[in-house]
């Protein structure tokens, strides 16, 4: 045998037998921090000192750990979704900052710290709104992986429980190291609190480097993300990194002095991008201002913050999470806002806003009994009248009966679990914890169940309610409308059933001069405003497409799941999925052209041939990798997600196809009354803006969004490093594309933990396989 055969047949007994150890994580989270502009940071030269500008980064994973050069969001490029998926691995349950209960008007204000830290310490919540969420549908946390003892948490989207001392110690750091007039200038300028809560969780985290009983740390900063909406300024956005690379310094500096230094792997990870550019000021388009205008049907619409022209003191007010933004051109609901907001729309709307709208056929009834109340009306008219409201109720009879049906057995289960909780909270109430017990957590658990009871009382009451209501209007006769026995049909705060396609094409807003209903199409309206725009390169249509939920049954090819993208009449496409039992979930892209509902809810569309100008793009984008198959041909098949993503990942609106899908569809985990509130929460359509507009009516954001699927927005960061234990490469940087739902997975991967049970079932997500190379023989 040769040397060289003796050298090879020993390394690969050496790899055979090599076992990689990690026994600690450390994920620093970055907000908004696409892989494009730190990986410009680090090539940039500091001139001063002839290094990279970000020293730290470039040792730590330039040339010390893995970077992921192709590493996506799934789903929408937007904070509280995109965090779900990588703190979850698994499908969105969430889908938007604010979501609203079409049934209660109760908006769940993800992002709103204050009101859940009020709670927090009233003893009325235990944990984020957007964990309780995912608590309801049985889907633990990455961070529930390890004993409360062992993992330690900064303030972020996801937090379980409010570290008091943290806030406290972050106060007294703050006030005890400033001079009397320093603190009198910045109490005239404003207490940057934020820097130094951020500055006291470094601190502590730090510290928890030193014990080696901390398997699990994870720290969230929100800086970049902050900096890159308000400019597009490179050297504001890489000072901002700079400061996260002196942090990341001192991180790697306490990794390397801990007892667990060889077995520690860290990682930076981000939840999208940032569509940021110097040359051009992202552009707002007031969708708020639209809705309220007669062009856009005259809603009252309730936001979860004041927009941007009410910032007065009351605007400042932390605690709020729903306004109500009357019209002054309301039709027929003039005076009656609060009463009767019939639009729904999150403020933070960035690239996109998901629109919710009071159920077209509640409008129509709540107009025509209107006109039965006038005074003076001729009988025939008034027969006639009565007529077509009944004609509205049948027409929605057989969908509305279901629906009541429904509602009685959500309701019998969500009242069989609060008998069954009530005893349990209530033997729980007065128990005395030991520092042991609350070390463990179960005074929190505690307060979490009796959290969770609350919950379940609120839905009970509010669907009760809807379910009174829905009775009134399906029990109503046409000798009640006319004699006025019945009252006013439509009830107060409620937005009823999601509007079908057919519905959004004929959506009723108000009567018509020949005392008829007046309606608009809501896809035509919208991706057909115009401003008057000076910046260069910059479309005067801020609408790129319109998505909305298809009914899968409707189409040929059987889909478990489909989406219609609307850009115009004839650039519109159909995007559907399927998901057979055991195997990966397949995606098809179908191009069409004027697609219709009819009232009886069949659908209607004209199939096209490809070309340039459909929604997404792909046809025409030369970064779509077909594998040199013709690209109609491979269009037009079904392909996994997998290869969708390896497809189209450089394409300029990345893994759009995909993502689509998974924002638009819930993936409620199972049937019952999780599910039901996850649909009461369904918006009726999403709106995408195009390239460098935003929806963000709160403020325009003028350095950049994110929020869309294009490509600058999806890009995120992922990054590792490792102890020599830990089986991490070094100095290598990864292109196989991989997306969120690949990071929980790889981390429980890396730590050599089994996923915990969860009603969502297996996370679907390859681990990244590039990072798992074993080291050293075993001793």
């Amino acid at each position: 045998m040769t040397r060289r055969a003796v050298a090879i047949l020993a390394a690969l007994v050496a790899i055979g037998s090599a076992v990689a150890e990690t026994r600690r994580v450390v994920i620093i989270k970055v907000d908004g921090l696409s892989d494009d502009l730190i990986e410009r940071a680090m090539r940039e030269q500091d001139p001063r000192t002839g290094r990279s500008r970000l020293p730290w980064a470039q040792r730590i994973f330039a040339e010390n750990g893995v970077r992921m050069r192709n590493f996506y969001v799934r789903g929408i490029s937007l904070s509280t979704p995109s965090w779900s998926l990588l703190d979850t691995g698994r499908p969105l349950q969430i889908h938007g900052n604010v979501e609203f209960d079409r049934y209660t008007l109760k908006p769940y204000d993800y992002m709103n710290f204050f009101p859940f830290y009020l709670d927090y310490a009233l003893s009325r919540r235990v944990d984020m709104p957007g964990v309780e969420v995912l608590d309801d549908g049985g889907i633990p946390l990455l961070a529930d992986h390890f004993p409360i003892a062992a993992r330690w948490q900064s303030f972020e989207l996801y937090q379980r429980g409010v570290r008091w001392r943290t806030l406290q110690n972050s106060l007294t750091n703050r006030f005890a190291s400033r001079s009397v007039r320093d603190l009198i200038d910045e109490w005239a300028t404003g207490f940057e609190m934020s820097n130094s809560v951020s500055e006291q969780l470094q601190r502590e985290l730090i510290a928890k480097l030193a014990d080696p009983n901390i398997a699990y740390l994870d720290y969230f900063t929100g800086d970049f993300d902050h900096i890159a909406h308000l400019t597009g300024d490179w050297a504001s956005q890489r000072a901002v990194l700079q400061e996260l690379d002196a942090f990341l310094g001192r991180v790697e500096v306490a990794i390397e002095r801990s007892p667990l230094r060889d077995t520690t792997v860290l990682a930076l990870v981000s939840d999208h991008g940032m569509n940021t550019d110097e040359q051009i000021y992202s552009q707002g388009f007031d969708l708020l201002g639209f809705f309220r205008s007669r062009a856009g049907g005259a809603h009252h619409v309730i936001t979860n913050r004041y927009p941007m022209d009410e910032y007065k003191l009351r605007g400042l007010y932390p605690f709020v999470s729903e306004v109500v933004n009357e019209s002054s051109e309301s039709a027929y609901l003039r005076g009656q806002a609060k009463e009767y907001p019939t639009a729904l729309l999150d403020l933070d709307g960035n690239e996109r806003a998901c629109v919710y709208l009071r159920n077209s056929a509640l409008n129509a009834i709540q107009i025509l009994q209107q006109q039965l109340a006038q005074k003076g009306v001729p009988n025939r008219i008034r027969a006639a009248t009565a007529r077509a409201l009944m004609a509205q109720i049948d027409g929605r009879r057989a969908q509305w009966n279901l629906e009541l049906a429904e509602l009685g057995r959500q309701l019998a289960d969500v009242r069989a679990k609060i008998a069954a909780a009530e005893p349990k909270v209530a033997a729980m109430k007065d128990v005395k914890w030991t520092e042991q017990q609350r070390a463990d957590g179960m005074d929190q658990e505690q307060r979490r169940q009796a959290a969770a009871l609350e919950r379940l009382r609120s839905y009970e009451h509010g669907y009760s309610a809807w379910q009174a209501a829905l009775k009134r209007i399906l029990d109503v006769t046409e000798d009640d409308v006319l004699s006025g026995k019945a009252k006013q049909l439509v009830p107060h705060r409620v937005m009823g059933d999601l509007n079908s396609i057919h519905d959004l094409q004929n959506y009723v807003v108000g009567a018509s001069v020949d005392g008829g209903l007046a309606t608009m199409n809501y896809f035509d309206a919208l991706t057909r405003i115009q401003v008057r725009n000076t910046q260069k390169d910059l479309a005067p249509t801020p609408v790129d497409f319109i998505g909305v939920r298809l009914p899968a049954d409707q189409l040929a090819d059987h889909p478990d799941a489909a989406v219609w993208l609307y850009a115009s009449p004839q650039s519109q496409a159909i995007v559907m999925m399927r998901h057979p039992a055991g195997e990966r979930r397949s995606y098809r892209y179908l191009p069409v052209c004027n697609l219709t509902q009819d009232a009886g809810g069949a659908i209607h569309f004209d199939s096209a041939e490809w070309r340039a100008g459909y929604p997404l793009h792909m046809f025409e984008d030369p970064a779509l990798d077909t594998g040199g198959v013709a690209r109609a041909e491979w269009l037009n098949g079904w392909h996994t997600d997998l290869e969708w993503l390896k497809a189209a990942h450089l394409t300029r609106y990345s893994n759009g196809v995909t993502g689509i899908i998974e924002e638009e569809i819930e993936h409620a985990p199972h049937e019952g009354f999780y599910a039901f509130t996850r649909r009461a929460a369904e918006s009726d359509f999403i709106v995408f803006a195009k390239d460098h507009w935003n929806f963000n009516v709160r403020s325009f954001n003028p350095g950049g969004n994110h929020g869309s699927f294009l490509r600058i927005s999806t890009h995120s960061t992922l990054m590792f490093s490792g102890g020599v234990d830990t089986g991490v490469p070094r100095g290598i940087g990864v292109e196989q594309p991989y997306d969120s739902y690949s990071f929980a997975p790889t981390i429980l991967r890396l730590m050599n933990i089994a996923p915990l049970p969860s009603a969502a079932g297996s996370m679907p997500g390859p681990v990244i396989e590039e990072l798992q190379q074993p080291l050293r023989p075993v001793k």
